[in-house]
């Protein structure tokens, strides 16, 4: 499947895909410092946030995948 590089499909699909990074941050963000917080004795879980990170990440993936076919995990990569 070949996509033009100068196409909306393409401008949204970079969009998508980094604001799906930016939610897989986040997540790995929140598991650091549920960490964090538990070795310190407090039990503060950050589920919440972690919940926001993973939908974001996924939630993006899965509508780059309806738009474009692909669900573009790392946002540097090319599509094909």
């Amino acid at each position: 499947m070949s996509i033009d590089k100068k196409g909306f499909k393409y401008r949204v699909s970079n969009v998508l895909a980094w604001g799906g990074y930016i939610g897989f941050i986040w997540l790995i963000f929140s598991i650091a410092m549920t960490i964090v917080e538990m070795n310190n004795g407090r039990r503060v879980p950050f589920w919440e946030e972690m919940l926001w990170g993973l939908g974001g990440y996924l939630g993006c993936a899965l509508v780059n995948y309806l738009i474009i076919g692909s669900l573009r995990l790392l946002p540097w990569r090319d599509i094909e």
